[in-house]
């Protein structure tokens, strides 16, 4: 994962609060957020409580970046249906998204499975191979949570050779080595509208 370029994407978006809980493939850019005198991280025990101090961030009119896994999301999707979706909240979730085919863990694969069933329907979701996505990543998610006045998730996906990140509304392979332009991505995302 690209921890640094991460980081800097963050910033880049100037948020108010940064939170999470820690996770190995964003251990690195939690320990850069921790460090950071841009804006605080906040550490929560549980995923839902990240996105309580999310929700409220974006009540505040404050910016507000969530860092959790996969399967933690599902364990907020109450906490994120009901005060994020709900009120229109405009905050970025970060997700590392487990169960790849470059993911070796084999406990990994029902996480993705739940994600993909339980969490696309309900919300946007951008994919992309964490490893290699656009600088402006965090920014442009920004751009397009604050327009469409909800809540935006970027999965980052450990990629191998064979596999390619895929937006799964349609809008075709999503790797920042093919299409650099992040924020055309996005754009494209609010213009579908329906689910958008």
């Amino acid at each position: 994962m690209a921890d640094e370029r991460l980081f800097k994407s963050i910033v880049a978006a100037k948020p108010g609060l940064v939170t999470g809980v820690p996770d190995g493939m964003l251990a690195q850019t939690i320990m850069l957020c921790e460090a950071s005198k841009d804006f605080p991280y906040i550490a929560c025990a549980r995923e839902e409580e990240c996105i309580g101090v999310a929700c409220g961030a974006a009540l505040a009119g404050t910016r507000a970046v969530v860092m959790v896994q996969n399967a933690g999301l599902l364990n907020s999707l109450g906490a994120f249906a009901t005060m994020g979706l709900r009120y229109g909240l405009p905050f970025v979730v970060i997700v590392t998204n487990r169960g790849a085919l470059a993911d070796p863990n084999g406990y990994d694969i029902e996480k993705r499975e739940a994600f993909d069933a339980g969490v696309r329907p309900m919300a946007r979701v951008f994919d992309f191979d964490a490893s290699d996505f656009p600088d402006d990543l965090v920014p442009a998610a920004f751009k397009w949570a604050e327009a469409a006045r909800k809540p935006v998730i970027i999965a980052l996906d450990e990629q191998s050779s064979v596999a390619t990140g895929c937006d799964r509304s349609g809008a075709g392979a999503l790797s920042g080595a093919a299409v650099r332009g992040v924020g055309y991505r996005l754009a494209v995302g609010l213009v579908e509208g329906g689910r958008a």
